[in-house]
């Protein structure tokens, strides 16, 4: 079984870059919300010259915990 992790890469009208990931989703369409509604804010922002987001998907090991 997979799991999800949203991330996000942004950077600012600042000139300062940062990397973000949100909560894990047991989905692709669990995490593509979360990667969704982060975009909502980032445009209602104004303030990113640049971002890109991705959902990683984790291929547990069966003595991994999450």
């Amino acid at each position: 079984m997979s799991v999800w992790l949203p991330v996000l890469f942004i950077c600012l009208s600042t000139n300062n870059c940062e990397f973000y990931s949100g909560d894990i989703s047991v989905s692709v369409e669990q995490c593509a919300t979360q990667n969704d509604k982060a975009e909502a804010l980032i445009k209602r922002s104004g303030k990113a010259q640049a971002y890109r987001m991705a959902c990683i998907e984790i291929k547990p090991k069966a003595n991994d915990s999450l």
